[in-house]
């Protein structure tokens, strides 16, 4: 009788069906738990630069949708379309109804002024606000025409054009003054860009190179021996129109 009651008070101290079932799911829920706080860990430090990263490749997936209109831009007024897709990604992210709050519109974020330039230089009627806001062509267009345009006057060095295109020709000439020359503003911009201006150029620089990796802007364009085919630009010497 004694062995019987050992051999089943043996028996009974094994877990029933309940019991694991119990024991499984506290380590299912401790594993949630870490799995949980691992997963937020890791969103806290790699949180804000996977966002960029997502945000970054929906901009550029945005450009390369444009493709068509950079390359009828880049045949028409010689300056590669990659860096015309850098400026556009810089300038708008694509969006052809961008606006700034300094009024500038589209694509290529153009000042009335600018646009109405361009557009007599390529013999086109005026553009209305509107025409610049929901006609991406001819936004297009006129942006690269300017930029053209400041590449044949501040060329060739690219970086110095962008910071023309960005803040203006004006302020540039004024910034230069005060610096003592091109050079001497460059490098104080690279210690402290207190107007933005020079990081816009660097950043359209960038994207310009990461849009030429990608291959799909990318194209051939007539007239290349008017282009330097290393930095994609037009020469300096490019007679203005």
């Amino acid at each position: 009788m004694s062995r019987r009651r050992k051999s089943r008070s043996r028996k009974s101290k094994k877990p029933g069906p309940i019991q694991r079932a119990s024991v499984l799911g506290q380590r299912t829920l401790i594993a949630i738990v870490l799995g949980t706080i691992a997963l937020a860990w890791f969103g806290i430090q790699n949180g804000p630069r996977l966002y960029r990263q997502v945000i970054c490749e929906i901009g550029m997936r945005r450009v390369e949708s444009h493709t068509p209109i950079l390359r009828q831009a880049a045949a028409e007024s010689g300056v590669d379309s990659c860096l015309l897709a850098g400026v556009m990604y810089v300038e708008s992210r694509g969006q052809i109804g961008a606006v700034s709050p300094k009024g500038a519109m589209g694509l290529f974020q153009l000042m009335p002024a600018a646009a109405a330039d361009s557009a007599r230089k390529l013999r086109l009627p005026e553009p209305s606000r509107d025409d610049l806001l929901h006609k991406p062509e001819l936004n297009a267009r006129l942006g690269a025409e300017y930029l053209r345009w400041l590449i044949a006057l501040e060329g060739p060095d690219l970086e110095r054009v962008l910071v023309s295109y960005n803040a203006g020709r004006g302020k540039l000439s004024r910034w230069e003054k005060e610096a003592g020359g091109w050079e001497r503003w460059r490098e104080q911009q690279r210690v402290r860009d207190r107007s933005g201006a020079f990081t816009y150029a660097r950043d359209v620089l960038e994207f310009r190179d990461r849009f030429r990796v990608r291959g799909v802007v990318a194209g051939a364009l007539p007239g290349a021996a008017s282009r330097d085919p290393a930095r994609g630009e037009v020469q300096a010497g490019a007679p203005p129109r």
